[in-house]
């Protein structure tokens, strides 16, 4: 059987559309999933955390976040009231935000907070906590990882 150049221009284009057409089926059905469902409103308070990411930075004694054995602990500044500490922690899982966790700041007598990572997925977390004092807001951020 032989072609000529009319058929093989039509069996190019033919194989071109379907191969178009599969990828744009294939696009439309994927999961696209935002970090946040507010992502484009939390872009436009960023000068916010901007602010309070340079207020934390002036700090003389900064706020410690790491993973001892199968725990998180939160050490805030000692030189501040921790009665006078208020605010929240997001345990952000970047490739599933399903597995987010959101808590309040409840410091013990040592002004810590220590948090189970038993119930956690192993990987890369990002801790974020967000706290005041009196009047003003801090933020510190800090990716970790559990085991």
């Amino acid at each position: 059987m032989k072609l000529n150049w009319g058929s093989g221009i039509a069996i190019v284009i033919s194989v071109f559309t379907i191969a178009g057409l599969s990828f744009i089926y294939y696009a439309f059905h994927q999961d696209v999933n935002l970090v946040k469902d507010n992502y484009y409103q939390d872009e436009i308070k960023y000068q916010d955390r901007i602010e309070e990411i340079k207020r934390t930075a002036k700090l003389s004694d900064k706020l410690e976040i790491k993973v001892s054995g199968s725990n998180i602990l939160f050490n805030f500044p000692q030189n501040v009231n921790k009665d006078k500490i208020k605010g929240n922690i997001l345990l952000y899982r970047p490739s599933d935000r399903k597995h987010d966790i959101f808590f309040p700041i409840e410091l013990d007598s040592l002004s810590e907070q220590i948090k189970s990572t038993e119930k956690l997925v192993s990987g890369m977390w990002k801790a974020q906590v967000k706290w005041e004092i009196d009047t003003l807001s801090y933020y510190t951020e800090k990716i970790i990882m559990v085991q």
